[in-house]
């Protein structure tokens, strides 16, 4: 059972999925301090993606957060010198950032799972669509032979989507509309609608 209350760390540019990893360079001293509580404690944090403002300070520690992040656990932690870490984490769930907890130097939040319904069917026909525009998307950004690996699995979990949110070339507030996705049907048609807006350029038709 996890305390409570979880350190928080917010990222600029950075959304973590569920069953994927992501490689981690700590050298702030309050995200030190972080590391080390998380190290002797419950290996578990959660980041978070940064909402872009002028005045979030240099390492974002009054920057606004969205208000869905990701459950990671510590799966790897290398000390470097002047109390610097390598870490690599392991998305476990989406969660809803609740309230903000003062009292460390680093950030901390009560958290709550957010619900998705891994129970709703995703029909076939829509999962040729999401295949569709996945080989479209590759050959108009000339990275067939980068995905092929990615595009040669069949796309029937999340976790197989989540890979692919991570490695495709979304903007980072794309990648947390995907992160919000509340089930598999609706996790696929956002990477559709995604995936069809960056082909199109990312123009809005009309404007």
């Amino acid at each position: 059972m996890l305390p409570a209350i979880l350190p928080l760390f917010p990222l600029p540019q950075v959304v973590l999925f569920p069953q994927t990893f992501l490689p981690l360079h700590v050298f702030e001293p309050r995200y030190q301090e972080m590391t080390v509580e998380v190290l002797n404690g419950y290996h578990h944090l959660v980041l978070v993606l940064m909402r872009e403002s002028p005045d979030a300070g240099p390492f974002g520690e009054t920057a606004s957060t969205f208000e869905v992040g990701c459950l990671a656990e510590v799966v790897r932690a290398e000390p470097l010198t002047g109390g610097r870490w390598n870490l690599l984490v392991q998305g476990k769930e989406a969660v809803r950032i609740l309230e903000e907890v003062p009292g460390k130097s680093f950030r901390q939040a009560h958290t709550a799972p957010l619900p998705f319904d891994s129970s709703v069917l995703w029909p076939g026909p829509h999962r040729r669509r999401l295949m569709e525009s996945l080989h479209a998307y590759a050959a108009k950004e000339g990275i067939e032979a980068q995905l092929k690996e990615l595009l040669d699995l069949p796309l029937e979990d999340a976790a197989r989507l989540n890979t692919l949110a991570m490695a495709l070339d979304f903007e980072p507030t794309e990648r947390q509309f995907l992160l919000e996705s509340p089930d598999l049907p609706a996790l696929a048609e956002r990477m559709i609608q995604l995936l069809d807006f960056a082909q199109g350029g990312r123009a809005i038709p009309g404007v």
